[in-house]
């Protein structure tokens, strides 16, 4: 369902990611939960999802995910970037999904959770 694509590492982030682990949970008019995918890394301006299914470059989806230990929901707009089908468990099959429609007050809380 989606493209190969592969990142490297010398590939001009715009955020520093993190090492993070939670759940994302997709969601359409309808609302959130219909698919749940584990995060990779996670940065202010999007995250990595580790996923089989792959959805295509350029899709916007609508996101849920919780930041760990504070309770904090964060819901935002993505965009999926780029995808990789993973070669193992360092290179996990997933989407690069960039953050197009985020809330102020939780771009912020994203930044301070991800500064401490």
């Amino acid at each position: 369902m989606g493209e190969d694509h592969t990142s490297d590492d010398d590939q001009v982030r715009r955020s520093e990611r993190k090492a993070v682990e939670t759940e994302f949970r997709l969601g359409d008019e309808s609302g959130f939960g219909e698919i749940v995918l584990d995060t990779h890394d996670l940065s202010s301006g999007g995250a990595f999802l580790r996923a089989d299914l792959l959805f295509e470059v350029g899709e916007e989806i609508d996101l849920e995910f919780g930041l760990p230990h504070t309770g904090r929901v964060i819901r935002a707009r993505g965009r999926v970037a780029w995808v990789t089908r993973g070669t193992d468990d360092d290179h996990p099959a997933g989407m690069g999904i960039e953050f197009v429609g985020l809330d102020p007050a939780d771009h912020e809380a994203l930044v301070d959770y991800l500064g401490s």
